[in-house]
C-alpha cells in the first residue's frame, strides 16, 4: 500500500499554493519496500531521488530578497508577497541506479535510469532484494522506484518585510509561524537579511547616477508530517512471517525536512518614480536535511527458522524494526550567480520580478506595498 501524498507532497504543498495549475509532485511510493532494503540503501535512494529538489528549493528561497538596489529611507518599509521558481536542469531529472553503490538492492530488468522527483512522470527502475534462506536464493522484495512529477521546476513562495534604518541600511525579515496544512502536516519559516548602500563610502558616490549596494539573506524552512506505516503494510506472506510487535510500536512515525539557504550579492540599479531596475552578481548556497523519527517495520530472514517446527517464532521470516531509518543531508548546487530585476510602483503598491542565472536558474514574481 502506497503512502500517497505524504512523504514528498507535503514539502511542496505550500509552494503549490502559488502554482495551483502545476501538476502534483511525485510521491516516494512504497516506503515499506524501500526500508526493507536496509538503512544504507534507503538513504542512498532518498538522496538520489530528492537531489534536484534540495538544490531547486534552496535556489528558490534565495530569490525575492530585494526588488531594487536602493535601500529604504529611514523608517521607510515594504511588505512583499512573492514566489520563486527554480528551473531544474535536464541532467538532474534522472539518475542511474547502478552507479549508486547500493548494498543490498540490485537491478531487475534492463532499465537502470530512474527519474528524480522532477523527472518524467513514469515508473522508475525495478529493484529487487535477495537473501539466502535455507540454502536457496529467495527474493524478499521487488519494487519500482517512484515516478517523477513531470514538473521540472521547484516553487517556493514567501512573505518579506523590509524597513530602513540609519546609514542607508535596510533590515529584511521573513517569518511564518508554525502552520498546520490540513491533514498533510505543518511548516514554519524564518529568514533575516540586510542591504547596505555603499555610495556614501565612495569618493563622489553621492552624485553617481546609480545606486550601489550589498545585501545578504538567510532563510530556514522546516516542514513536518506524520507517517503511518504499520507492520501489516510490509508483510506479504503472513503465514511465513513472525511479528512480535504490537501496533503501538509504530506510533510516532513522522518525516521532517529542514532547509537552510543563504545568499550574498553586490547590486547596482536605478530608481525612477514609477520603475526601478537593477542587476548584480553574488553567491548562493543551501542545504537540505531529511529525517524520519520513529520506528518502521521491515521484513528480514529469521535466524531462528526451523522448518520442522510449527511455532510462530520459527517461521522463515520475521518483522524487525528500523529506528529513524532515513537521515539524509545534502548540499544544494551552490555557486556564483548573476541576477537582474525590476519593480513597477503605483503610489504605494508595486509589482516586481527578477531572473537569476545560476546552476539552478530561477524566476521570482511578487506584489506588495512600499513607502519611501
Amino acid at each position: 500500500m502506497k503512502l500517497r501524498y505524504r512523504f514528498l507532497t507535503v514539502i511542496l504543498l505550500f509552494g503549490l499554493f502559488a502554482f495551483n495549475a502545476a501538476p502534483t509532485f511525485g510521491q516516494v511510493g512504497d516506503i515499506g519496500d524501500i526500508l526493507q532494503s536496509g538503512r544504507e540503501d534507503a538513504n542512498t535512494l532518498a538522496r538520489a531521488y530528492l537531489e534536484p529538489f534540495g538544490s531547486g528549493f534552496g535556489a528558490s528561497l534565495n530569490t525575492g530578497w530585494t526588488n531594487t538596489a536602493k535601500t529604504h529611507g529611514k523608517f521607510g518599509f515594504d511588505v512583499t508577497v512573492s514566489s520563486g521558481l527554480a528551473i531544474v536542469p535536464d541532467a538532474a531529472k534522472s539518475f542511474n541506479v547502478t552507479e549508486l553503490g547500493l548494498q543490498k538492492l540490485e537491478l531487475e530488468g534492463n532499465n537502470p535510469n530512474s527519474p528524480t522527483i522532477n523527472g518524467a512522470d513514469e515508473a522508475g527502475s525495478l529493484l529487487a532484494y535477495y537473501e539466502e534462506i535455507n540454502g536457496n536464493r529467495e527474493k524478499l522484495l521487488e519494487f519500482n522506484m517512484p515516478k517523477g512529477s513531470g514538473f521540472g521546476y521547484v516553487p517556493a513562495p514567501m512573505i518579506k518585510a523590509g524597513v530602513g534604518l540609519i546609514k542607508d541600511t535596510e533590515l529584511m525579515l521573513r517569518y511564518t509561524p508554525k502552520t498546520e496544512i490540513g491533514d498533510f502536516g505543518n511548516f514554519n519559516l524564518f529568514g533575516v537579511g540586510a542591504k547596505h548602500g555603499i555610495n556614501q563610502w565612495l569618493p563622489g558616490g553621492k552624485v553617481l547616477p546609480v545606486n550601489l549596494s550589498v545585501m545578504f539573506g538567510y532563510t530556514n524552512m522546516e516542514v513536518g508530517s506524520d507517517l503511518d506505516l504499520p507492520a501489516e503494510n510490509v508483510i506479504e506472506n503472513p503465514n511465513d512471517t513472525y511479528n512480535k510487535y504490537n501496533s503501538t510500536k509504530w506510533d510516532g512515525q513522522s518525516v521532517t525536512l529542514n532547509t537552510d539557504a543563504w545568499t550574498i550579492n553586490a547590486l547596482v540599479g536605478k530608481s525612477l518614480p514609477m520603475i526601478s531596475i537593477y542587476g548584480g552578481i553574488g553567491y548562493e548556497a543551501s542545504t537540505l536535511s531529511i529525517t524520519t523519527p520513529g520506528s518502521y517495520p521491515t521484513v528480514v530472514p529469521n535466524e531462528n527458522f526451523d522448518p520442522t517446527s510449527s511455532d510462530e517464532e520459527t517461521r522463515p521470516l520475521k518483522v524487525d524494526a528500523l529506528d529513524e531509518p532515513i537521515d539524509v543531508s545534502m548540499d544544494g548546487d551552490n555557486g556564483f550567480r548573476a541576477l537582474a530585476g525590476f519593480r513597477l510602483r503605483f503610489t504605494v503598491f508595486h509589482i516586481s520580478g527578477s531572473y537569476t542565472l545560476s546552476n539552478y536558474s530561477s524566476y521570482n514574481l511578487g506584489v506588495g506595498i512600499s513607502f519611501r
